[in-house]
């Protein structure tokens, strides 16, 4: 987990163990929050103007979602389906953004590859239908690990082990997002650093951006 020649929140490279997990194939879609919102009485994300999902966005990851709205969004899809899902924490998703192998910078691999992911190096300017990028999936099928939409994690703000900074103390109840969204760049570009496996910021939980949304997991034996 991390690297060794990353940004200041991604160092050191280090060792973590994860349990088995199974993880959304796609980031959850403005359809199915729409469900969510009817079903359960949940306010929809301000651009929306209404409870029911933009036409023609149908498929396109919900964004400006905050940390709570996540966790809501999880609970009721936990009662529908009768499986308890949640947020996965930042281990498991870079273990799956990795595809598994601590070599991987990636999910396809150790080397940027373009047409594999929303960034900024694609032009497209905003999230895409989610699946857009079937190249760039991992083994299991995952798809937009890297680009799209940043996602939320479980993960409160922290600092590896080794790294000397210290910035936490406002911020020590914020939450870790992930992968990196259409505006970032595999160069670095945009802040916090380049879009990889191993991209990482922390956020307040009611924080919500049109860069951010999330997907769930569920904890497998």
């Amino acid at each position: 987990m991390g690297r060794n020649d990353g940004p200041p929140t991604e160092v050191p490279a280090h060792a973590v163990t994860v349990a088995g997990f199974a993880m959304d194939k796609t980031e959850v879609t403005n359809a199915e929050y729409a469900q969510f919102i009817r079903e359960a009485n949940h306010a929809p994300p301000e651009q929306w103007g209404s409870i029911k999902a933009p036409v023609g966005e149908e498929l396109l990851p919900v964004s400006n979602i905050s940390y709570e709205d996540a966790v809501a969004f999880a609970a009721w899809r936990s009662k529908r389906d009768g499986v308890t899902y949640r947020l996965p924490t930042e281990e498991e998703w870079e273990y799956a953004a990795r595809n598994g192998d601590k070599d991987n910078l990636y999910p396809w691999g150790n080397t940027w590859q373009s047409g594999h992911a929303a960034t900024a190096e694609s032009g497209v300017g905003t999230a895409q239908a989610v699946g857009t990028y079937a190249q760039g999936m991992n083994r299991w099928g995952v798809l937009d690990l890297v680009g799209n939409v940043w996602e939320w994690t479980s993960s409160k703000a922290s600092l590896y082990k080794g790294d000397t900074e210290e910035r936490l103390a406002q911020q020590k109840d914020w939450i870790v997002i992930r992968g990196g969204g259409y505006a970032s760049s595999a160069k670095g570009a945009f802040p916090p650093g380049p879009v990889s496996s191993t991209i990482r910021t922390w956020v307040a939980p009611n924080y919500k951006n049109p860069f951010l949304g999330f997907r769930l997991v569920k904890s497998v034996s």
